[in-house]
């Protein structure tokens, strides 16, 4: 790989073999990333990247704005292969990932306990539905009116044993009435 071949003089290896400021940046690039995934890789890159960025913005300011040339660029980019370096900037990275994590939770806060709070109350919502439709089923409702009927017929047989036993008005006027409807027949 080119971050191994560059372990000796750059600039000279540089020349002598065609190898660009780009390409070193892809060497770099590839050193720092561990996987396709890896967010704390590319993170680190992107500081390697704003720290080479800063070294030309410095560079140009002690140098009357002129720019560094490709080989001057390659050796300040082949520094970051060293294995301190890249663990530095992964530990850097990985911090920066920590810090926004903690404070994305933090100004999510509220509407997490919000979110938790209404799936609670939705929860305990669905289970007073439920036992209320175990409580008041169809079937459950046709038993309890089978029950209020035959209550009710047994209410009115007992009234009406009641009137007949005590001789009321009423079994005189039922009387009366089934007399009436017989006569004329």
């Amino acid at each position: 790989m080119i971050h191994e071949f560059l372990a000796g003089n750059e600039n000279s290896q540089l020349r002598a073999n065609g190898i660009n400021a780009d390409d070193i940046t892809e060497a770099v690039l590839e050193f720092y990333i561990e996987g396709e995934d890896d967010l704390i890789g590319l993170l680190a890159y992107a500081l390697y990247e704003r720290q080479k960025r800063d070294f030309v913005v410095s560079y140009r300011k002690r140098n009357a704005g002129r720019s560094p040339n490709e080989a001057e660029l390659a050796a300040v980019s082949s520094n970051y292969f060293s294995t301190d370096l890249r663990n530095t900037l992964r530990d850097r990275a990985s911090h920066i990932l920590s810090s926004y994590a903690e404070t994305y939770v933090e100004a999510m806060e509220p509407e997490i306990r919000l979110a938790a709070v209404n799936s609670d109350a939705l929860r305990r919502v669905r289970e007073i539905e439920t036992s209320v439709k175990r409580r008041f089923g169809f079937w459950r409702q046709v038993r309890a009116g089978f029950t209020v009927a035959l209550l009710l017929l047994l209410l009115l047989a007992a009234a009406a044993i009641a009137a007949v036993f005590f001789r009321s008005d009423i079994v005189d006027a039922w009387n009366a009435l089934t007399l009436s409807t017989t006569l004329r027949t």
